[in-house]
């Protein structure tokens, strides 16, 4: 099944399995064609198998350097499969101009494989050796050949097109479901995902606006969609670039910070409570903060009750709460 682009290192590596057993195909072709054409010989069989080797050498050096995970790298197999009909067309009778469909071939691979341009890059090479296997010349080389090199535009470069608008609306989308509407925060789409990650070197904390709904039915929900963003804003202003901020529900906000004790990431939110004092809503905020692990959310969500009940305007840990 075709992915939408090739960026993530688990796809890459499928597309270089797919590019190997095209490339294994496109032998097995070669050979089968020098066979019907009665050109087979020693030779034709140890440029296909001396090209199978290369081409297996040369990837399993770019995986012991840890560069088969680039996507350039998945040239290795329309180069590998080009590179063979030319040098079979050279060392043998078999005629590569039998094969110039597989020139076309190699094209798509790059289209499918590559980001838009790159195929261009190729233009030349493939026409120097579409040249070398047809033998042309003279008129037919001025007629046929931009006819080839136009064909081998296409099937590169409309798929590479295709697919990289494709890529940027995959990501859009991937961003709209995974963030609020509203506030641009992070929503409970993938909490759970980040939950999991989150262990006890980590802190949980939930945080509710103080008084929201009286604020909502005196000023208006304009005015508090608009004091929801500007906390937003400035939640995510005032926490690391680590740490990660979700809208959790209505007024009400959860922030994971990795590596941060409960007592640090209270610490963060009262340096922030100070900040957000100033703004010009007068609303405040209430917090309960966990270290990470299973129950983290319930006994944060304990915490940020205990907090309203004393008060509110209070952010409180565990440690903090005995103390009380």
């Amino acid at each position: 099944m075709l992915t939408v682009g090739v960026d993530e290192p688990e796809e890459i590596a499928a597309w270089h399995r797919r590019g190997a057993v095209r490339f294994s195909i496109a032998l097995v072709i070669m050979m089968t064609g020098a066979v019907v054409t009665g050109t087979a010989s020693l030779a034709t069989a140890g440029v296909l198998i001396g090209a199978a080797v290369v081409a297996t050498v040369v990837f399993a050096v770019m995986t012991h350097w840890r560069v088969a995970e680039r996507r350039s790298t998945l040239l290795l197999w329309p180069v590998s499969t080009c590179s063979t009909v030319g040098v079979l067309h050279t060392v043998t009778d078999f005629s590569g101009a039998l094969l110039v469909g597989l020139i076309v071939l190699a094209f798509q691979f790059v289209g499918i494989t590559q980001p838009s341009g790159r195929g261009l890059w190729l233009m030349l090479p493939a026409a120097l050796l579409h040249m070398h296997i047809t033998e042309l010349s003279g008129r037919d080389a001025a007629v046929r050949l931009p006819i080839a090199m136009l064909v081998w535009l296409v099937v590169s470069e409309v798929p590479a097109r295709l697919l990289g608008e494709l890529r940027d609306k995959q990501r859009v989308l991937e961003q709209l479901a995974a963030t609020d509407a509203l506030t641009g925060l992070l929503n409970r789409s993938r909490l759970n995902a980040h939950l999991d990650l989150a262990d006890e070197s980590s802190a949980v904390a939930l945080i509710d606006m103080d008084h929201f709904k009286k604020f909502n039915d005196e000023r208006g929900h304009i005015a508090g969609d608009l004091a929801l963003m500007d906390f937003s804003d400035a939640l995510r202003a005032g926490t690391r670039g680590i740490d990660l901020v979700f809208r959790y529900g209505g007024e009400e906000f959860l922030v994971i910070f990795p590596r941060t004790t409960a007592e640090e990431a209270a610490a963060t939110l009262d340096r922030f409570a100070k900040s957000w004092a100033a703004s010009a809503s007068g609303l405040t905020f209430s917090a309960g903060v966990s270290a990470g692990g299973d129950n983290a959310v319930n006994t944060a969500d304990e915490l940020l009750y205990r907090a309203k009940r004393e008060g509110r305007e209070r952010v409180l840990t565990v440690e903090r709460s005995l103390a009380r």
